[in-house]
């Protein structure tokens, strides 16, 4: 950036950086000693197992390497950015990167002025770029504002890259009309703040304490690791009484964790700023998350600014704020008084209710959903998510095909996403003649994690409706209403986005059929957190209900948790974005359905609770989850006696599928 009528001042500082052979030796030496400390034996097996995995896989003949990371460089000062530049360089691997520099123009001089200054700008940034990388696509965009971040922020919405790259300068110093700490809270897109010259480093530490930073910071982790031929060791710090078991990390980061580039998995507890710095010394780089609360003064938070001032060579990383929090419809202001309150809250609810609950019968004249549906322009999508079901999917597929697709032209297509059934699922699936997909070979350059909520998330890559319905499959008395029933507030309501099921829901215990017992995790987990904290869904009779549908326009913006939390995650997001007059239900009288285990639903309750106390730490700027235990003690009984089972459980929260380049040019298309 310059302003009108000044020169560039010419300041430029580098980092120093270790190197010399004893030097690196001496380092191995002292990587092998902490291996087998801390953990490290098991997490080197799994990290060398995943590193022959990886190079298999990059041995396939005709698999070349893709773009790395599409990048945004803000270039404050030419000279003083050159690392910055030189860094995002090395993280774009073969994809374009964008120069962006700004002329500040006071307000007192017309924009018009400042075009010679701008003309010699780009050629500055040129002669820049084909210094530090000849031969590359380096593109330069300059232009004038009077406020330089204005003009970034708009680069960075008509640019769209997956991450925006800015220089470090010193708390309350300027960066184009900004401090960095301003620059921090409120990111026009994910952000990495660059001190020193990081693309130089071999030795690379990725700190993951948890949340939605984890992901970023260790992408750009194994990027600029990758481009140096250098090598990353992922860090979790557990608190001082976590877990001793098996380390989270790949809970935390998927196959992230197994890169090719991930030379060690460590799990240590204790003092998060003493377990990192003392790890640092032997590194020469870090990337980590800024760890402030969200609005808060101080978006680093201490222990960033520890990392901070310990490291010659760091990359900052904040991803753009989700919809659950700021960008979000304000929530209604309700009382201060908890009385008036919950009279206030009763009444909305109450009227809710009334307005949008409805029963499947309103919408069995299907020929007027087709008029509707074909009146508006509209395309049907279903997804049938799968897991194990080849005893009920065929008819699952018969009862909708037959009444809504063959008989009456009402859903457009039909889609089972499989998450690797061992039995005969796909196979039955194929044979009836719908599309098949396996969650995790789709967008790859994502990865995969288990869970329902991973698969409905992929799904949305898949299926091409404006309107999308999911519908479980473990379901023995399936019946087109379940489509239907969803499809009706949908094409006949234009204000309503989001649309859940509920019935009653008798277990089938063996051969016996139980009238009572059914949607236990509703009961005794989701509605009373529910009522707690967000009282205005108390209506939703069952929130965890597998059959929903939306808008397709409305969900491709929405975050999506992998686990069985992501049906909480949706309604709370989707009030916070749409309001609750978004949200309706639809009675579907009955359902039976394969009965889980009190194991399974124990498992089951501890996303859902996960999800919950996320959302509500978000709402009042707290990060409830940020020392919290992942780790379940599942306790069950064999042989008169009493066994205590450990698991790692972790729900990730996947960004709106609208953020996803490979999405992005699908729906382009």
């Amino acid at each position: 950036m310059q302003r009108s009528g000044d020169a560039p001042s010419g300041r430029g500082r580098r980092g120093d950086l270790c190197s010399g052979g004893r030097l690196r030796r001496r380092h191995r030496r002292r990587r092998r000693r902490r291996a087998r400390h801390a953990g490290g034996a098991a997490s080197l097996r799994r990290a060398r197992a995943g590193v022959a995995a990886r190079d298999r896989r990059a041995r396939r003949p005709g698999r070349a390497r893709g773009p790395a990371v599409k990048t945004l460089i803000a270039v404050a000062d030419i000279e003083r950015d050159r690392a910055v530049v030189q860094t995002g360089l090395a993280l774009a691997g073969e994809d374009d990167v964008v120069l962006a520099s700004v002329i500040e123009v006071p307000e007192d001089v017309t924009l018009a002025a400042a075009q010679p200054q701008a003309k010699q700008l780009r050629r500055s940034l040129e002669l820049l770029a084909a210094e530090i990388a000849p031969g590359r696509r380096v593109r330069s965009l300059v232009t004038v504002a009077r406020r330089g971040w204005d003009a970034i922020r708009e680069a960075a919405t008509t640019e769209r890259p997956e991450v925006l790259l800015v220089g470090w300068r010193r708390p309350g110093w300027d960066i184009l009309g900004l401090t960095i700490e301003e620059v921090l809270r409120d990111p026009p897109c994910d952000l990495a703040v660059v001190k020193g010259a990081p693309a130089r480093a071999r030795r690379i530490l990725v700190p993951v304490r948890g949340g939605r930073y984890a992901q970023l910071a260790a992408r750009l982790g194994t990027e600029l690791a990758r481009s140096s031929d250098g090598a990353v060791t992922l860090l979790h710090v557990a608190g001082r009484n976590g877990s001793r078991g098996r380390s989270p990390l790949y809970q935390l980061l998927g196959e992230r964790a197994y890169d090719e580039r991930v030379e060690r998995l460590v799990t240590r507890s204790g003092d998060p700023v003493k377990v990192i710095t003392d790890e640092l010394a032997d590194h020469d780089a870090i990337v980590f998350g800024a760890t402030g609360r969200e609005g808060a003064e101080d978006p680093l938070g201490p222990v960033g600014q520890a990392m901070l001032a310990a490291a010659k060579n760091a990359i900052v990383v904040r991803t753009r704020a989700p919809l659950a929090s700021g960008v979000f419809l304000a929530r209604p202001r309700l009382p201060e008084d908890r009385a008036e309150r919950s009279k206030v809250v009763g009444e909305m609810v109450d009227k809710w209710f009334a307005q949008n609950t409805f029963s499947s019968t309103e919408f069995a004249d299907l020929r007027r959903l087709v008029e509707e549906k074909e009146r508006q322009g509209l395309r049907i999508s279903v997804g049938l998510p799968a897991l194990n079901e080849e005893a009920t999917i065929r008819r699952v597929i018969h009862s909708i095909r037959s009444r809504l697709v063959e008989r009456i032209p009402l859903v457009d297509e039909i889609v089972v996403i499989d998450s690797r059934s061992e039995d005969r699922t796909r196979e039955i699936a194929a044979d009836e003649g719908v599309a098949v997909f396996i969650h995790d070979e789709v967008l790859p350059e994502c990865g995969s994690y288990r869970g329902k909520g991973e698969a409905l998330w992929k799904s949305l890559h898949v299926m091409t409706g404006d309107l999308v319905v999911w519908v479980d499959t473990d379901v023995s008395s399936h019946h087109p209403k379940f489509v239907y029933g969803i499809l009706g507030p949908l094409l006949t309501r234009p204000d309503i986005q989001f649309v859940k099921a509920f019935y009653q829901r008798p277990l089938r215990m063996g051969d016996e059929l139980q009238a009572t017992g059914g949607g236990r995790v509703t009961e005794l987990a989701a509605r009373p957190i529910l009522n707690l904290f967000f009282p205005e869904l108390s209506g939703i009779v069952q929130p965890l209900a597998g059959e929903q549908g939306g808008r397709r326009a409305l969900l491709e913006q929405l975050p999506f948790f992998s686990g069985y939390g992501v049906e909480t995650g949706l309604l709370v997001d989707i009030l916070q974005r749409a309001g609750l007059g978004a949200i309706a239900q639809v009675d579907m009288k009955q359902r039976i359905h394969r009965n889980q285990s009190l194991y399974r639903l124990s498992m089951m309750s501890f996303e859902v609770l996960q999800v919950a106390l996320r959302r509500v730490g978000e709402a009042q700027g707290t990060r409830l989850l940020e020392e919290a235990n992942f780790t379940m003690k599942l306790i069950t009984a064999s042989e008169g006696r009493l066994h205590l089972e450990m698991q790692d459980i972790i729900d990730i929260e996947r960004p709106p599928i609208a953020s996803v380049p490979a999405y992005q040019q699908r729906r382009a298309r």
